[in-house]
């Protein structure tokens, strides 16, 4: 164990909202929202922030209020010692914190890839036996050949026993690793539950239609967060992987905008919120055509912006969608076809001039 500034009482400086609890979610400091995206573990000192996925202890915090999230650099002498000098002023309660082993991600080999896909299987039936959730899909413009081809499906969970059938015990095994079935033990006992449940997922397919990944999106808005990630598994862009690296390629921050565009003829494809994985800004770089849309909002834009800086050499594109907040949300209430015209004018903008396919 080893003492830092209680992490409480530095978020309850800065005016972050505490709740009851080690373990809470709540607005996040750094973000305009109105639903909390920002975790909290008290007993660790951690925090997360899930729009930029990136997080750290209570001089993390502190160094990311004074200097800003996407500027804050602890490897920095001066900056770390600007912010300890600060803590010092301040006077925190030094509190013990159990430094939790940094958990190693599970390697996609042939056994993980044949869970991922048999989950996937189990999640796009269960999706073909709701009904709410394909007219939901559905009212969003998401067509059943679509639905069908990229394996969309649903978390109702019933993961667990479907797992239990298979033979060998070691795919039950890895599903906790990957991070598909969470499992907490108190007072001697031991409870697992589906970590998507009730989510809509999309998997990540590659050329050969094998899954990388899966990714939760919500269906009920007051669920939070809005994406989930396997936390066992490297985390992954949705749709990357079914492109060339010659292939242009247009990055969204929302899943739903990149399947609009997607159906739109658009290669196109999502980091699922505003922050992009130091390891997918590496497979990015070797991409040689890339645009980032933004929806129309401050966040997004801000975000394109910091994936222009990231990236150079992709080309930022700010959204403009008539009123509406984004592509789908044009698309919806507008109309397909205006809402088409734009996408391929805001990419002519930024010089992305190509021949579309339109995917049913």
């Amino acid at each position: 164990m080893e003492k830092k500034p209680d992490l409480r009482e530095v978020l309850q400086e800065y005016g972050v909202q505490v709740k009851r609890g080690d373990e809470f979610n709540t607005l996040c400091p750094f973000h305009e929202e109105s639903r909390p995206s920002f975790s909290v573990d008290l007993s660790q000192g951690l925090w997360f922030c899930f729009h930029d996925y990136t997080g750290g202890d209570a001089i993390d915090f502190v160094g990311a209020m004074t200097f800003g999230l996407h500027t804050w650099n602890a490897s920095d002498k001066a900056m770390f010692k600007e912010v300890l000098d600060i803590l010092e002023r301040k006077n925190f309660t030094r509190k013990k914190i159990k430094t939790a082993k940094k958990k190693e991600k599970t390697e996609l080999s042939q056994n993980v890839l044949f869970l991922l896909g048999h989950v996937t299987q189990i999640y796009h039936q269960n999706l073909l036996q709701e009904p709410d959730v394909m007219a939901y899909l559905q009212g969003r413009g998401i067509t059943e050949p679509f639905i069908r081809s990229r394996k969309l499906g649903y978390a109702n969970g019933n993961l667990g026993v479907m797992l239990s059938m298979l033979p060998q015990d070691v795919y039950r095994k890895l599903a906790v690793k990957a991070g598909l079935i969470y499992v907490s033990r108190k007072g001697g006992e031991e409870r697992r539950w589906e970590f998507m449940k009730g989510r809509i997922t999309f998997p990540d397919l590659d050329r050969d239609g094998r899954v990388l990944g899966i990714i939760g999106r919500r269906k009920d808005p007051h669920q939070s967060p809005k994406y989930l990630t396997l936390n066992g598994l490297p985390k992954v862009m949705w749709g990357l992987g079914r492109f060339s690296q010659w292939q242009p390629v247009i990055i969204h921050e929302s899943i739903m905008d990149a399947c609009t565009a997607l159906l739109m003829g658009v290669p196109s494809a999502s980091p699922c919120g505003t922050g992009i994985a130091w390891h997918l800004v590496e497979e990015l770089k070797k991409r040689k055509y890339l645009g980032f849309l933004s929806q129309d909002d401050p966040p997004s834009k801000r975000a394109v912006q910091r994936w222009k800086e990231k990236l150079p050499h992709g080309r930022p594109i700010e959204g403009d969608y008539d009123g509406c907040k984004d592509l789908n949300q044009m698309a919806t209430e507008v109309g397909w076809q205006p809402a088409r015209k734009r996408l391929y004018e805001l990419l002519e903008t930024a010089g992305l001039e190509f021949e579309y396919e339109i995917n049913e």
